[in-house]
């Protein structure tokens, strides 16, 4: 299965050198602020492709000796340094959108470009056709950020396109696609950042609080702890049960419960479970 997602990272990463090329081309035959922006973009790309590729491999890799909850957060730290290459190319578009706000520029037609353009776009959609669907086998979070970051690069690319054929309307839609982008990098940190703090998957947890319940043997849920590693969901759970129950008879309960909770979900989820005696005083 990693061998998917380390074979869409790949083909992701040799694409986009071609398509940061392609927007260049645009620009300078153009002059135009949108093209601008999305070359500024694609140059940030280039880097996150290939950290989407290291991130990947490593994610792969299973638990070690120094890894006890193997290197699935790889890819999550992967995507938070997309984030923030994101971020510094947002600082200097806006820089760029100001400064031509106040000087002026002027947006040259031409008809190679716009040729050019529709052809990155047709590109943009198959980058986002294979990484949702890398992402759809492997639940990824690095090939759910270039989904995102590929699909917002569709979007934009649509409206270069419009601004280089209809150049009054380049700085406009430069603003816009500034927008998208910022809203791109926000979702991709937010997601990002919850795994790198181990923030609780609550649904998960409900799920989890639910099938306890409904299980006869447990007498009291004390602690249910569950996080997101990138690729597996680890659950951690302290249980209460009749101490009239032998230790064989315990550890058959423990393996039930277990199995139910790996069945809550089509991923990955490695569950540890602590027993205890109840003592209804």
């Amino acid at each position: 299965m990693g061998d998917k997602k380390e074979a869409v990272a790949i083909a992701t990463f040799m694409t986009v050198l071609g398509v940061t090329i392609g927007k260049g081309i645009v620009y300078l035959l153009t002059s135009s602020m949108s093209a601008l922006t999305e070359f500024a973009d694609s140059v940030t790309d280039i880097a996150t492709s290939l950290l989407t590729f290291i991130s990947v491999r490593l994610g792969n890799k299973p638990p070690d000796e120094n890894h006890h909850y193997g290197h699935g957060k790889a890819e999550a730290i992967a995507g938070y340094t997309i984030g923030i290459f994101a971020t510094i190319a947002m600082f200097y578009i806006a820089r760029e959108i100001v400064t031509r706000l106040t000087t002026g520029y002027q947006v040259h037609a031409n008809q190679e470009a716009i040729y050019l353009t529709a052809g990155l776009i047709v590109v943009d959609i198959f980058l986002v056709a294979i990484n949702y669907i890398g992402y759809r086998i492997e639940k990824s979070l690095a090939l759910r950020a270039n989904t995102i970051n590929y699909l917002g690069d569709t979007v934009r690319g649509s409206g270069l396109l419009l601004a280089i054929s209809i150049p009054s309307l380049d700085l406009p839609i430069a603003t816009l696609l500034f927008t998208f982008l910022a809203y791109e990098v926000y979702r991709l940190l937010r997601e990002t950042t919850s795994v790198l703090m181990d923030e609780s998957p609550t649904d998960l947890t409900l799920k989890i609080m639910e099938a306890l319940r409904e299980t006869k043997e447990v007498k009291e849920i004390r602690k249910i702890r569950t996080r997101w590693t990138g690729n597996t969901y680890h659950v951690d759970l302290t249980l209460a049960l009749d101490p009239s129950y032998t230790l064989e008879e315990a550890h058959k309960i423990s393996e039930t419960i277990e199995k139910k909770i790996k069945n809550l979900s089509s991923l990955k989820i490695d569950v540890t479970t602590h027993l205890e005696p109840y003592d209804p005083s």
